[in-house]
């Protein structure tokens, strides 16, 4: 009896061996799969925030996503709200091995606010974030602090906090894009992120040239037609149609608009600085522009001084 005990016993253990073996052989084909990892959803008025992150294609650099769902009838905004509205902030101060987290902005909607208009986001919105690591052999906290507005009937103020810890290898046997409903997220909101061109790529898009008839300083902002290609135009409700956003530097407000003919904007000087705060910078104007489009969008720095200057 004591000897069938005992030969229990070791059987007991043996299993026990392997079930831990087996738990930590899936533990670390886990950590080398290196699924992404997310916080719960923080609900706030008429949405919900939440926070995720997969290691990226590198050691020591994670991507990452704050993600906002809006209640059917509510909006968010952009970085430049437009007419009204404030736009999102996000404080990363209180994450740990943090050297960086980089916010990208999807492209807006343009969107009709009892009269006014606001660039923002309807539904779902993602903004993908790009983080390095301080110390790529340590493990580290990535935490956010998200204040946004959300409007519907009326305009409310919401904040939420998140955090995720990502463990110290990230870069090793990360899975690729859509391999996992998160995967699938950066992915999307990745795409929706304009491409930024340089000069060369920006004249290649559009053509702009001074309207001399206009009372305000005005430009007129020609789209060159993309070349036929089989892509089908995108039939995403969210996804942005042909427009141009316009952003000044402090002091300036610019209003864009459709012109008369087909793909053509215009962007209106609705306030500048005074004369005595131009002396620095005499005869320019540094705007950035945002050319949305259902298939892709593009971003470039354009001096509307130089050609309002131009003969």
């Amino acid at each position: 009896m004591q000897m069938s005990l005992q030969l229990l016993n070791a059987a007991s253990a043996q299993t026990r061996m392997c079930a831990v073996a087996a738990l930590f052989a899936l533990g670390f084909m886990a950590e080398l799969r290196a699924d992404p990892i997310t916080t719960d959803w923080i609900y706030g008025k008429k949405s919900a925030a939440r926070l995720i992150a997969a290691p990226g294609a590198v050691k020591g650099a994670y991507k990452a996503g704050v993600e906002i769902r809006l209640d059917p009838d509510a909006l968010t905004y952009w970085r430049t709200p437009g007419e009204t509205g404030v736009p999102p902030v996000f404080d990363f101060h209180d994450s740990e091995n943090l050297k960086e987290a980089t916010v990208q902005f999807p492209t807006p909607l343009r969107i009709d606010e009892a009269g006014l208009d606001a660039f923002g986001y309807r539904g779902m919105v993602t903004f993908p974030v790009d983080v390095t690591l301080a110390d790529e052999n340590r493990p580290a906290v990535l935490s956010v602090s998200i204040e946004y507005a959300v409007c519907a009937a009326i305009c409310l103020p919401v904040k939420a906090k998140a955090k995720l810890e990502l463990p110290a290898h990230p870069g090793e046997g990360a899975a690729p894009d859509g391999a996992s409903p998160e995967e699938a997220v950066f992915a999307a909101a990745k795409a929706k992120v304009p491409q930024r061109l340089d000069a060369a790529g920006r004249d290649a898009k559009i053509l702009i040239t001074r309207d001399r008839g206009a009372t305000l300083p005005t430009w007129r902002v020609q789209v060159r037609p993309e070349p036929q290609t089989v892509a089908a135009v995108s039939t995403d409700p969210g996804a942005a149609q042909t427009d141009l956003f316009v952003e000044g530097q402090e002091g300036w407000y610019f209003e864009s608009k459709k012109g008369e003919k087909p793909n053509e904007f215009l962007i209106v000087e609705v306030e500048g600085p005074k004369p005595d705060d131009l002396a620095a910078g005499a005869g320019k104007i540094p705007v950035t522009l945002t050319l949305a489009g259902p298939r892709q969008s593009y971003e470039f720095a354009v001096d509307l001084g130089a050609i309002l200057a131009s003969p």
